[in-house]
């Protein structure tokens, strides 16, 4: 066809468009574009109306080929095909084929009807419709056969449809008046009423934004009142003139009359409520139309109809957010709206269980209440009544069924039950519930919300159909058990979380977000709610992959980049990575904010500077954040803005309290801001953080006070201050107590106005024992002076200042008020946190001994104990016979004999408060009031119970330690590079206070148990009488423990150990009597004497670094006699400071022979102060063979379990394991059998590692540690271990060598921490090592070159020892004092001779170092060795300690 020429040019275009309409017919679409463009290149035809046809065919062809090939997805193939009808079009108009014109113009309408949708889609086709309305005008205006061309319905339709799309084209660019203007015209071409309607919105639209809206616009409505409803809808949104607005909203609602427009007038009326709370209406006005809206939806007939229920939620809910908080009508409409979304959820499960089969009834209640037959464990059968939960609990640990949901999403329930057919928008039921779920945690009443979430749980995972907003409500869930202690559900919805998949879930839901119904922005703000949650539950490592999530939906908006940068700074900030916080802070451009993200920001930023130690720079951007704010003020968001102001102005007032950045401010000024902060908050309702603020106010005012006049004055004002919070905290208390009536959980706002409560009563107590020893100084004094004496110091104290006077007064009243304060706080704590009810019971403790010291001053206690003997018969004869004086008339006797009864009485009352105190705070972790109630226990039975003080004692010093070690392991741990290491069981531990009570789901604890060590060594026994029993007759235990004030020095001499179970043969027991005592110090003595112990460190410690730099050698005498000299100054130092207590223990020491000399072993418990001094160099502990050293009795008695235990447990695999080894070096012997000595525990030869000189940085390590193993081969055949760089393992490959053994000998330079991280020394599985033994803290140049290369760690021996305690080492020996690589050979073939040659144990042979004896005379020279001497010289300078067991011998 192509090779052909053809005269008729007629003929061949004709041709050519058959046989494009041929190939069409084929659905060849190429074939057809290819023949008709031949077809419309045909030049040279004549120009008649049968031409113009073929043409018109030609194009309509060409265009239907380019629409219709698969490859025209791209907008040109999609522009040329459009055009090319729009071509058919123009022919067909002049060959008058109507029918070809109307045919091109359907088909255009279906291929544009996607780009219609958008702006730019009506912005690319505006032309060619232009060119098609033009077309379609013409045809209509045409006559065929003598009769105009009349079109069908359809395209009545689809010309009235291409005005309306032009029309909104105009009103997409804003020219208003061209929009009028042609809605006028194109209102003249449309004959059909509704295409008139359709055009005539448009008019109106363009009439309420231009000003010229008349009330005849809208007669055409009139009988179609939802489309006139919705008119007045658009002209609300349109216009911007108020009183239009308003008017609009008002004739919106008013066109709805018919009773099926009801709920649309609800919703118009929400509307118009949301106008007016916007515009700052006032409050009846709003009101108004809220009960409005209410006694519609109420006259609804079907009273069951869950939409019923939902509507009228949503305006209770509206009606208490108008009121505000802190307001009677807010609680009131609060708990309505509560109580319908309750009755709508419990309604939804009855009628989804009567619905479901009888198969899936049981299932319809997935909760761990539901009961099981306990022999078969077949779930038992409930009633439907029982299935829906009544209490708190159940509602907590309650979660529906997939079963019973599927019931839900069928909608084939009737209409009490929640369906897309009732639930009209259920996203904003869910926020409304949301709002609700905030405003009942802020009022205190936090039960209440669990069918709240229940019902937030089937909107997220039917209606809504979203599951990561699912997820967000279990976590939600999660939070609030674990708010009110409800653990076992908090466990329950914590195993359902991690189950969940967070990660996988969310990434599935991005990548479909695009083809479902859910945009990419509503996903990307589920997952920051779900962050939220997660950081409020401190799993930051959750919460980090929720944010990137979200930030993996895109930037989106300019208000959404800046929330993932301020949401990234604050997941920052928690995990202390201060840095990069102020990195993300800065990051936010200095733009014009909304106040909340205003407010939020300024409080991340305040929380990031004081993080960083600037408090006045942030004391500054808090106040002027503030000032902003109250420049933003305007009744629009007033209510809001009261709110944020009010939050602001407690951070910015406690800020300046608790860091002393008073600037220019005074003390009254100070406590006037705090003031007004607290009544702001109570304002606006929030009486819990108020709470908070009213608590640092007490603070304060104690804190900062000069003298005692002032104290008493800052107590004063003080109790004052939290008397008036105490009334508030009443009737807090009281409204919460009103409406939850359950006692079984634990509200956190009712918690904080408990220890408000308290607080009141503490500070009572405090300033009752200040009055109370005072009275009994007093009381003891006047019964030694005469009576002219006493009436003139009476006298004086009438001159003594107001504050003074009215002190004393208040203060002989306050025991009976603060114990009648108590009581009545008692009857409130049935089901309270273990921290407020162990306080409690400390508070009660103490006022009964208060009352107790006050009955009994010196003087009568003697008199009284006389009179009870007397009265008892013992001691009668005395009495009776002798002297006048012992001769007491009877009813000064009777009263002297009730004084005795009574104070007795409140001596075990105060006891038994005290140890209930002591028992309730360890069972809940709370360290602090256990420590507190140990220590007044002690100072109760001092003086009549050694023993048991001595227990007490133990106890004191077992909970001031675990702080310590649990403070030690949180230091360790932030420290690490980053926290995503660290498990999430380890993170909820690690944000948790070591003073407060660490509750944790028990899923976090178990794993925490079985993955760490260190959790097991921070537990404290609620039975300290029974861990003496456990521990070797043979060991010595003394406790040195100062107060926390440091003021008192407590030493003891514990009750001698009965044995238990120990491991070989017993000594024989010897009889020690425990001893107690309590000595005033002073704490800047104490302060002086670990000053002088630190610098005595580093200066010995930068001598060995100075020459170890310069090659010098290490004795040089000069050097060497001035430390020597202050080494011994620190000594004697130590022995003066603590020569009143060791003076008065040592009669209790056990006197011992020389045969038990190699037996006793004597165990030093001290405080971390005393651990830094050298204790076992003491004069009174020079004849004991063995002085070790603990942290305290529960850590000692803890090694000395865990050893029997893996005794016990791995006794087969010591044997066949060590069998193995022995076996993997060819031509080795065992080492010989070794007896213990009677009371040692064994630690197998054959499981010995060893590093020494990794680095290979000093010869003279790696030689006496080569030689030491040739010389003692019989003893160190079978151990395994490394020497030098040529053998050491690879990173972090020998830390593995580390922990597989039973015992470890550690010699290198520097420290351990310089080779372990300390994040990583406090995670090592140390449990199965018994023995370690360090000799390093030495220096050379190499080693000190490889340390500032790397910035390696430096901790100090202490904290060192804490940290392989809390690894599981059972006994730690290492160097107090660093020591030069020469002495460090010395020690190891000192060690040596002593563990492995006389069998002596890690106490004895570290004691033997400490006495200089058994030390060879001359260290022998070595290529590279950095210097030599006299190794008793060197050794004297260096002692060695042993922490932990001190009877471990190698054998």
């Amino acid at each position: 066809m192509e090779q052909c020429s053809w005269e008729e040019k007629d003929f061949e275009l004709q041709v050519w468009t058959c046989l494009g309409g041929l190939a069409a017919k084929q659905e060849d679409y190429s074939l057809s574009e290819k023949c008709c463009r031949t077809a419309i290149d045909v030049k040279g035809y004549k120009k008649t109306r049968r031409t113009s046809t073929l043409l018109a065919e030609a194009w309509y062809l060409l265009g239907s080929a380019l629409l219709a090939d698969s490859i025209t997805d791209s907008w040109p193939m999609l522009n040329t095909g459009l055009d090319a009808l729009l071509n058919c079009t123009r022919y067909g108009i002049e060959s008058d084929g109507h029918h070809l014109v109307i045919r091109a113009v359907r088909r255009f309408w279906n291929e544009v009807q996607p780009l219609l949708t958008s702006v730019d889609g009506r912005s690319s086709v505006s032309t060619q419709i232009t060119h098609l309305l033009k077309s379609i005008s013409s045809l209509r205006g045409r006559k065929l056969n003598g009769s105009e061309v009349s079109l069908e319905e359809s395209d009545l339709d689809t010309h009235a449809g291409f005005l309306a799309v032009l029309l909104q084209l105009q009103a997409d660019r804003g020219n208003w008046q061209q929009c009028l203007q042609e809605a006028d015209d194109a209102a003249k071409y449309l004959t059909k009423p509704s295409h008139r309607l359709i055009v005539h919105r448009y008019r109106i639209l363009a009439c309420a934004k231009l000003g010229k809206l008349l009330s005849m616009d809208f007669v055409k409505y009139i009988n179609d009142e939802k489309e006139l409803s919705a008119l007045w809808k658009m002209v609300a949104i349109a216009t911007s003139d108020k009183l239009w607005q308003f008017n609009a909203l008002q004739k919106a609602v008013s066109a709805l009359r018919a009773p099926t427009s009801c709920w649309l007038k609800v919703d118009y009326i929400f509307d118009l409520v949301d106008w007016l709370q916007a515009e700052g209406f006032p409050v009846n006005t709003i009101t108004q139309q809220l009960q409005w809206a209410i006694s519609i939806v109420i006259d609804v007939q079907d009273e069951t109809c869950s939409r019923q229920l939902d509507y009228l939620m949503r305006a209770n809910a509206l009606i208490a957010s108008v009121h505000g908080f802190g307001t009677d009508q807010h609680r009131q409409h609060l708990l309505l709206a509560v109580g319908f979304a309750t009755k709508l959820i419990k309604m939804s499960l009855k009628a989804a269980t009567m619905t479901a089969p009888e198969n899936m009834r049981v299932k319809a209640v997935k909760s761990t209440t539901v009961p099981h037959d306990s022999k078969s464990g077949a779930i038992l059968q409930k009633k439907i009544s029982e299935a829906i939960p009544s209490t708190t609990i159940e509602w907590a640990e309650f979660a529906i069924s997939d079963d019973v949901l599927d019931v839900l999403d069928n909608s084939v329930l009737e209409s009490s039950a929640i369906s897309l057919e009732t639930i009209l928008n259920p996203r904003l039921s869910f926020d409304v519930l949301s709002s609700l779920i905030d405003s009942l945690q802020d009022v205190g009443l936090t039960p209440l919300c669990f069918p709240l979430l229940t019902l937030q749980q089937v909107l997220a995972s039917r209606l809504i159909g979203l599951k990561p907003l699912s997820v967000f409500v279990s976590l939600k869930i999660l939070k609030i058990c674990q708010d009110l202690h409800l653990l076992k559900a908090a466990d329950y919805w914590s195993e359902y979380v991690k189950l969940a998949g967070l990660t996988a879930d969310t990434t599935a839901s991005i990548k479909v977000a695009a083809a479902t119904k859910h945009s990419l922005p509503e996903l990307q703000e589920v997952m920051l709610m779900q962050m939220d949650v997660l950081t409020e539950l401190n799993y930051y490592p959750m919460a980090r992959q929720c944010l990137e999530a979200a930030a993996s939906c895109g930037s989106g908006t300019t208000l959404m980049q800046e929330r993932l940068l301020l949401k990234r700074a604050r997941l920052a900030l928690l995990e202390g990575i201060i840095p990069d916080a102020f990195g993300y802070l800065n990051a936010i451009p200095k733009t014009k904010k909304s106040k909340k993200f205003f407010a939020e920001y300024i409080t991340v930023y305040a929380d990031t500077l004081l993080a960083a130690g600037e408090c006045s720079q942030a004391a500054r951007a808090i106040a002027d954040g503030i000032k902003a704010l109250v420049a933003k003020h305007s009744g629009m968001e007033a209510q809001q803005l009261d709110i944020l102001i009010a939050t602001l102005s407690a951070k910015h007032a406690c800020v300046i309290a608790q860091t002393a950045q008073h600037g220019d401010l005074t003390r009254t000024e100070i406590s006037s801001l705090l003031h007004e902060s607290t009544a702001r908050l109570v304002k606006v309702g929030h009486v819990s953080n108020a709470f908070d603020v009213t608590r640092i106010h007490a603070k304060y005012l104690l804190h900062y006070r000069s003298n005692e006049t002032s104290m008493h004055q800052a107590q004063l004002e003080a109790r004052c201050l939290l008397e008036a919070a105490c009334e508030v905290a009443d009737g807090f208390l009281q409204e919460v107590f009103s409406v939850v009536k359950s006692n079984d959980v634990q509200i956190p706002a009712v918690l904080k106005a408990m220890q408000i409560k308290l607080d009141h009563c503490s500070l009572s107590l405090e300033m009752l024992e200040m009055w109370t020893k005072n009275f009994v100084k007093q009381s003891v004094e006047k019964s030694k002076k005469d009576l002219v004496q006493v009436i003139l110091e009476e006298y004086t104290e009438r001159e003594k200042p107001e504050s003074v006077i009215e002190w004393n007064c208040l203060c002989r009243t306050l025991g009976d008020a603060t114990l009648c304060n108590l009581l009545n706080i008692e009857k409130q704590m049935k089901h309270c946190t273990p921290a407020l009810k162990s306080r409690l019971y400390l508070l009660l403790g103490k006022c009964k001994r208060l009352a107790y010291m006050k009955e009994t001053p010196q003087e009568e206690s003697s008199r009284a104990t006389r009179a009870v003997q007397y009265s008892t018969g013992s001691q009668s004869e005395d009495l009776d016979c002798g002297s006048n004086a012992h001769k007491v008339p009877s009813m000064e006797k009777f009263k002297m004999v009730k004084q005795f009864i009574i104070s007795q009485q409140l001596l075990i009352d105060a006891s038994n408060h005290l140890q209930e105190a002591c028992s309730i705070a360890l069972d809940g972790k709370c360290l602090e009031i256990a420590a507190i109630a140990a220590l007044d226990l002690f100072d109760l039975h001092y003086n009549y119970d050694e023993k048991l003080a001595g227990i007490y004692l133990a106890l004191y010093q077992s909970c001031q330690a675990s702080r310590v070690l649990y403070d030690t392991l949180q230091g360790s741990m932030k420290n690490a590079p980053t926290t995503t290491l660290l498990s999430t069981a380890m993170q909820v531990l690690l944000n948790t206070s070591s003073s407060g009570e660490r509750t944790m789901p028990k899923l976090y604890s178990d794993e925490l148990e079985q993955k760490h060590h260190a959790f097991r060594v921070l537990e404290v026994s609620s039975q300290p009488s029974l861990l003496l029993r456990d521990l070797p007759s043979n060991f010595t235990v003394i406790i040195l423990q100062h107060s926390a004030d440091r003021s008192y020095l407590y030493g003891g001499v514990l009750e001698k150990p009965s044995g238990g179970k120990a491991v070989g043969k017993q000594p024989a027991e010897t009889s020690t009597q425990p001893i107690m005592c309590k000595v005033e110090t002073d704490a800047k003595r104490l302060e002086a004497l670990l000053s002088h112990a630190r610098q005595l460190t580093e200066q010995l410690d930068k001598y060995l670094q100075q020459s170890a730099y310069h090659g010098q050698t290490f004795v040089m005498p000069d050097e060497i006699s001035s430390l020597l000299l202050e080494y011994n100054e620190l000594i004697n130092a130590t022995d003066t400071y603590l020569q009143p207590v060791i003076s008065r223990l040592s009669k209790a020491l056990p006197s011992v022979d020389a045969e038990q000399r190699e037996e006793e072993c004597v165990v030093l418990l001290a405080d971390g102060y005393l651990l830094e001094l050298p204790l076992e160099k003491l004069q009174a502990f020079d004849v004991y063979s063995s002085v070790s050293r603990d942290f305290s009795l529960q850590v000692l008695h803890h090694r000395l379990m865990s050893m029997r235990k893996d005794g016990r447990k791995g006794s087969g695999r010591s044997e066949s394991q060590n069998k193995k080894k022995v076996d993997k070096k060819a031509g080795t012997k065992s080492a010989p059998g070794r007896a213990v000595a009677a009371g040692c525990l064994p630690v197998p030869l054959a499981d010995v590692g060893y590093l020494a000189d990794m680095h290979a940085e000093c010869p003279t390590i790696a030689d006496a540690m080569r030689t030491t193993l040739n010389h003692y081969h019989q003893y160190t055949a079978n151990w395994e271990g490394f020497i030098g760089i040529a053998e050491r393992p690879a990173a972090g490959a020998w830390e593995a060598v580390l922990a597989d053994r039973k015992a470890f000998f550690y010699c290198g330079l520097e420290g351990l921490a310089a080779e372990v991280a300390p994040f990583k020394i406090t995670q090592l599985a140390l449990k199965e090592c018994l023995l370690m033994i360090l000799l390093d803290q030495g220096h050379t140049r190499e080693s000190l070159l490889r340390t500032s290369r790397s910035h390696a760690s430096s901790v100090d021996t202490v904290t060192l020892a804490r940290m392989l305690t809390i690894a599981g080492v059972g006994c730690v020996t290492l160097n107090y004092l660093p020591a030069s690589p020469a002495q460090n050979a010395t020690h190891i073939q000192a060690l040596m001779t002593e563990l492995l040659e006389n069998c002596r144990s890690a106490g004895q042979a570290t004691q033997q170092l400490n006495l200089g004896m058994l030390v060879p005379d001359q260290t022998p020279d070595s290529p590279g060795q950095q210097g030599s001497g006299t190794a008793y010289r060197a050794s004297a300078c260096a002692a060695f300690i042993c922490y932990g067991l001190p009877n471990l011998v190698l054998s």
